[in-house]
């Protein structure tokens, strides 16, 4: 399946984060974005997914991820994979691919707060 940069849909999320979500694979298997964050995902809160899995393959610069109770540091070529349920936040000045599986949802995606 070959998709052009023209195919994908750009987005942007309050707090400095910009991407491209490609389009979704026929079954529903996958899902890949390039995103690049210039501040902190989400705003307040943390993220959480109800059914997928984020692996984020980081390209440039640097990634602060809350993620388990634990902190890391992503550089170019680290991965961490961020399954269902997990709450986590994104800090920080760079680049990823990410790679969503299954396909992405945005009704599985919700920002927790301490008080939600």
């Amino acid at each position: 399946m070959y998709i052009e940069k023209k195919d994908a849909e750009g987005f942007s999320i309050p707090g400095g984060t910009t991407g491209r979500l490609y389009p979704t694979h026929p079954n529903n298997e996958q899902t890949v974005a390039l995103v690049e964050t210039d501040g902190v995902y989400p705003e307040k809160g943390f993220a959480i997914n109800d059914v997928c899995t984020e692996t984020i393959v980081m390209l440039e610069g640097e990634f602060c991820i809350e993620y388990n109770g634990e902190e890391y540091i992503l550089r170019p070529g680290d991965v961490l994979m961020i399954l269902p349920k997990h709450p986590y936040r994104i800090s920080g000045k760079g680049k990823a691919c990410v790679c969503i599986t299954p396909g992405w949802d945005s009704a599985q995606n919700h920002i927790i707060t301490p008080n939600t």
